[in-house]
């Protein structure tokens, strides 16, 4: 029986397995081979889509489907296809429209189809348009937009973003509502987290809560660390994650997978 058969390490990509210029460190790379080759599953939970996460899936080795979207879909890299998912109601709309009227200036992305829609689009907006080298042009009738919306997300200066998850408070639809970064702010379906997701993928894989551990840094990921074995928070990590975690580990900056591993090979 190899060491860490049984075990399964779920972590987040930007702010937790990538350095702040978007790679994987030779470090991180050579421990979770290791932790592979001695039985353990690993895989990744990202408000990434597909498309976006696909050249960094093909050179790990992924031993299960990676949650994405923040927990709307799970998708499985190896035979390329959805095998889980949760969609937003139509309810999401009005609401939308409600938060838009308020704030004109908001950026605004939805997310239906490969690549996501640019509804109305600011600085940030522009930024993460070029570093993830989407295509798709502005859309003026998104009302029209046919293929059921996966998530919205909302994009704008940190402080200007408090401004509009305040708004948002008095809204009463069955919608989750989560920030992803300080400066994006995401509109889910009901009961949509990775924490969710992450349930329902220990059902796909059979791996025990007890020997399934996660990495994250934002608040998207505290429902993931909440519902893990062992959740971990990144030195990083944002300061509300840290009631949730049973443990802590390195920046990201510092390899913090690399951390949690060592970490597992002295306990397991």
């Amino acid at each position: 029986m190899k060491r860490f058969a049984g075990y399964m390490l779920v972590t987040d990509m930007d702010g937790t397995l990538l350095d702040s210029g978007k790679t994987i460190s030779r470090e991180n790379r050579e421990a979770i081979h290791r932790f592979v080759d001695e039985g353990g599953i690993f895989t990744l939970a990202t408000g990434r889509i597909a498309s976006s996460v696909q050249r960094f899936a093909d050179t790990l080795p992924l031993g299960a489907p990676a949650i994405l979207y923040n927990g709307a879909m799970i998708y499985d890299f190896a035979e390329g296809h959805v095998v889980w998912q949760r969609t937003l109601h139509d309810a999401v709309q009005p609401v939308l429209r409600q938060v838009m009227d308020k704030f004109p200036e908001l950026g605004v992305e939805i997310y239906c189809g490969e690549e996501p829609y640019f509804i109305q689009e600011n600085r940030i907006t522009e930024k993460h348009r070029s570093l993830e080298h989407f295509n798709r042009p502005r859309t003026e009738d998104w009302l029209q937009l046919t293929d059921p919306w996966i998530k919205v997300l909302l994009a704008w200066e940190p402080e200007r973003m408090n401004e509009v998850e305040a708004f948002v408070t008095q809204f009463k639809e069955p919608l989750t509502w989560v920030r992803s970064d300080d400066k994006y702010l995401e509109i889910l379906a009901e009961h949509t987290t990775k924490g969710h997701a992450l349930e329902e993928l220990m059902r796909m894989t059979g791996i025990d809560v007890s020997r399934c551990i996660a990495m994250g840094d934002h608040l998207n990921d505290l429902e993931m660390l909440r519902r893990a074995g062992v959740g971990v928070a990144v030195a990083n990590a944002h300061a509300s994650l840290m009631d949730v975690c049973n443990r802590t580990c390195k920046h990201h900056n510092e390899h913090a997978v690399a951390d949690v591993i060592e970490w597992l090979e002295k306990e397991v």
